[in-house]
């Protein structure tokens, strides 16, 4: 009896540590499971709706400098706005736009914002289509998040093996095991 209910109590105990870990990962949402790459995607998504954001303005007719002010207004990174900000001000003060755009690329942690830029500046250069050039870009790094994603999302399953190695099968080892166990303990008693 006492075996009995030490089992159910440690199942209790693992169910408790096991309940904790799952509202930690539902709080957490996507990033709870692997930071890095999650931020990864999240700034690559993020990235490209900014770039979005320029297309839009483009299409509506606006110049570049126009198209990269309302994105930068519009978007949610913090990194990559304080990053198209610094552009901005350096083109406000005097800078030519494409100096403006050059020096605000390189000292961020951001690699996704530093291929727009790049990409905005090798259009301007060679007078090439920056709409085409810039819809291609989108669709790359949305293709490339959206793989990333799907990695991640099969490499759920072999996550998951830890935690029913190690506090799933222990206990059901523990219950179906409990009673014979209990009976030897029984047969062990003179």
């Amino acid at each position: 009896m006492k075996f009995l209910f030490f089992s159910l109590l440690l199942n209790l105990i693992f169910i408790f540590i096991f309940q904790k870990i799952i509202s930690l990962s539902f709080r957490k949402k996507i990033l709870s499971l692997s930071f890095l790459k999650n931020e990864f995607i999240l700034t690559q998504h993020e990235t490209a709706d900014f770039l979005d954001i320029i297309l839009l303005n483009l299409d509506a007719g606006k110049n570049i400098y126009q198209s990269f002010e309302n994105a930068t207004t519009f978007t949610i990174n913090p990194i990559i706005k304080k990053s198209a900000k610094e552009a901005l001000t350096r083109y406000s003060v005097g800078c030519s736009f494409m100096t403006a755009l050059q020096k605000s690329t390189g000292k961020k942690n951001n690699p996704f914002y530093d291929e727009i830029i790049e990409n905005i500046i090798i259009s301007l250069k060679l007078g090439t289509s920056l709409q085409k050039n810039l819809t291609e870009l989108s669709k790359n790094m949305r293709t490339q998040a959206n793989l990333k994603l799907d990695e991640m999302t099969a490499q759920a399953p072999v996550k998951m093996v830890f935690p029913l190695v190690f506090f799933i099968f222990p206990v059901i080892f523990i219950l179906l095991s409990s009673g014979s166990i209990q009976d030897l303990i029984r047969s062990l008693r003179f």
